[in-house]
């Protein structure tokens, strides 16, 4: 059995695709998102960085999107970049797979000395705005909605664990591995879990497991559903 931590509204495809494939799936949320309503102030001369699709929803609920149909904008993400075409979008400068690439554009000469707004949520990549002022890079950051963690597990997926039903962890955010260890760790269930296989989206993800020493990491081979996919199909046993 593979538990997927993502809430069930956002891994419908994910759950949809692995029971094709056979696997058996336990659906268990480990965060939930609070979008803000709030009126957003809008700049022809900034450039708008959008890395999360739920920072697009937010914008979408507060009927702030219009006002960034043509501005400059810069997405993480080809799904972040779809939706914002689909609420009428278009002047999109840069979009990259993932944090490290956008960085390290926005660090070169021509984008350097740019000003940016970082549509984001209350939880933020630490290791990307640390990069940023060592850079002297000028970006605001813009708390579009909250990300709430869970701070118990359900009696049902606790006796899975102990009964040795999950088989495979699915992670798309280092919060829900954080979340993970930490639940792992109350319920005393995480000296028997090290051994199974966990799958994430990117390094960046694996790495509080890596620093935890678990012993079956495996990473998606680029940022996205489908790589996700095919490292839990390579590597995925009963």
């Amino acid at each position: 059995m593979i538990l997927i931590t993502r809430p069930k509204d956002q891994s419908r495809n994910l759950k949809s695709n692995l029971e094709k494939k056979g696997h058996d799936i336990f659906q268990e949320g480990f965060y939930k998102i609070q979008y803000f309503k709030q009126q957003v102030s809008h700049d022809p001369n900034t450039y708008y960085i959008f890395s999360s699709i739920h920072s697009v929803i937010s914008l979408k609920k507060n009927n702030q999107i219009l006002k960034f149909r043509n501005s400059n904008i810069l997405v993480i993400g080809l799904q972040v970049k779809k939706l914002l075409k689909e609420y009428g979008c278009k002047n999109f400068k840069i979009v990259t797979p993932d944090s490290t690439s956008m960085l390290k554009i926005i660090s070169s000469t021509k984008y350097k000395k740019k000003n940016y707004t970082y549509f984001c949520s209350n939880i933020i990549n630490d290791e990307f705005f640390n990069e940023v002022r060592k850079k002297k890079i000028n970006i605001r950051k813009e708390v579009a909605y909250k990300t709430i963690g869970i701070d118990t597990l359900t009696k049902k997926l606790i006796e899975s664990f102990e009964l040795n039903k999950i088989k495979g962890v699915i992670f798309y955010s280092q919060l829900s591995v954080k979340i993970y260890i930490k639940l792992l760790k109350k319920y005393k269930i995480f000296s028997n879990s090290k051994s199974i296989n966990v799958y994430c989206l990117s390094e960046r993800v694996a790495k509080p497991l890596r620093n935890k020493n678990f012993d079956k990491i495996y990473v998606a081979k680029n940022p996205n559903e489908r790589s996700l996919i095919s490292a839990i199909k390579k590597n995925h046993y009963y």
